[in-house]
């Protein structure tokens, strides 16, 4: 079990920016195109400081910068509606993004219900789902998520969904390489402003620090750890069963984490990062075997989301996690077996 998610944040509304690395680089560039081309070694190490901050400001973005956060430590209950192992749905740098994910059916939803019925009977969960004023309000569109079910689908509908990400760590790994050898990629493009070494001392400086930076960055690429279900979820559990292709059954998961709205891709909000995640078992009504009313939505919060909810949330408590970490709660097994004793009060 690993805890990659410690490394990632949300922002929230008022603190979002755009990614301005591109910018930064091409700045960077160009400031130092003007000091080769001028012979102004001023003109270099300011392009080298624009490479810095470019390669800082990426890695700020992918950490967290592109996630506006909505609310925090915060629980949602549904049916798995898909499985997206790590690196299913990319290719090349994107694989970066190692992220383990899956999608849920809002419960007591059916999947046959559109999303503005999901949003309009239900003032629980709907919000989930729901473009929302904060970010709005900044510009930004919001297109939703949803997964196709195929007897259900030629119609054209599709269920919306709650999109959840388990992260992996290794934007993390990466980025550390990346930030350390932004410096000596700054360093070795300055050269070029420098009249006596030129051109020819500039190049060998860049590709040496290229291969360096390629040879260490694709160490920490392979052994870095990939998100999995078993880092917020008792591996004893099993894997994730999806419902059916009529958008029935699958696994009902309780999810707790940072409730965002993800700026990286098309716009739409998800849950990111999880930090928790169980199954539970729920009624049958619950099940989303028709569409959901009002009055059922009510029931499930009554009888299902706010009694888990809360008890899960205690996990967190700040009063329940220093019990937790005293020695006198140690045990695994019994007190009386394996229990650690507290130490002696000095007085």
């Amino acid at each position: 079990m690993a805890d990659c998610h410690k490394h990632y944040f949300c922002v929230p509304p008022s603190e979002f920016k755009p990614l301005s690395a591109v910018a930064l680089a091409i700045t960077s560039a160009v400031a130092i195109l003007i000091g080769a081309v001028s012979g102004n070694v001023a003109a270099g190490i300011i392009g080298g400081a624009f490479w810095i901050a470019a390669v800082f400001e990426l890695c700020h973005f992918l950490h967290g910068g592109k996630l506006i956060c909505l609310e925090k430590g915060v629980c949602a209950i549904g049916r798995v509606a898909a499985v997206h192992p790590v690196g299913a749905d990319k290719s090349g740098f994107e694989k970066m993004d190692d992220d383990f994910t899956f999608d849920l059916i809002l419960a007591p939803h059916a999947a046959n219900e559109t999303k503005s019925e999901m949003i309009a009977s239900d003032s629980n969960q709907g919000r989930f789902i729901a473009d929302q004023t904060a970010v709005t309000g900044l510009g930004l569109g919001y297109v939703g998520d949803s997964v196709a079910f195929p007897a259900i689908n030629p119609d054209g509908h599709k269920t919306e969904i709650l999109h959840a990400e388990i992260k992996g760590c290794r934007v993390h790994d990466v980025c550390i390489v990346l930030k350390v050898m932004s410096v000596p990629t700054a360093i070795a493009a300055s050269i070029c402003a420098v009249p006596v070494l030129g051109w020819i001392g500039c190049l060998l400086a860049l590709l040496a620090v290229l291969i360096v930076t390629a040879i260490i960055g694709g160490i920490v690429w392979a052994a870095t750890h990939n998100g999995a279900l078993s880092d917020v979820m008792d591996p004893a559990s099993g894997d994730l069963v999806p419902a059916d292709d009529e958008g029935n059954g699958g696994d009902v998961v309780l999810i707790r984490g940072d409730w965002v709205y993800d700026a990286g891709h098309s716009g739409w909000n998800e849950f990111h990062p999880i930090r928790h995640a169980q199954k539970i078992v729920i009624d049958d009504k619950f099940m989303g075997t028709g569409k959901a009313s009002a009055d059922l939505v009510a029931a499930f919060k009554r009888e299902v989301y706010d009694p888990w909810c809360s008890e899960v949330g205690k996990s967190e408590d700040p009063l329940v996690v220093v019990e937790q970490g005293k020695p006198g709660n140690g045990w695994q097994i019994h007190p009386s077996i394996d229990g650690c004793e507290e130490p002696p009060v000095i007085k």
